[in-house]
């Protein structure tokens, strides 16, 4: 039996993290109240935000 080791993962695509945060912010609109819905719309950018800044200091334009 061969053994394979995945340590190397592939990044993401830009479209999946653009429908991830659709989905979620649907989510939140469908299912959440007004209060849950604006500090959540909120948490959800800022999240986003972050790991956008933090990928693209990876870039190294």
């Amino acid at each position: 039996m061969s053994e394979t080791s995945h340590t190397e993962s592939t990044p993401l695509p830009t479209f999946a993290y653009i429908a991830a945060f659709i989905i979620l912010f649907i989510i939140l609109a469908v299912f959440g109240d007004l209060f849950v819905f604006i500090l959540g719309t909120i948490g959800l950018v800022v999240t986003f935000a972050a790991f956008y800044k933090d990928k693209s200091h990876d870039d190294h334009h």
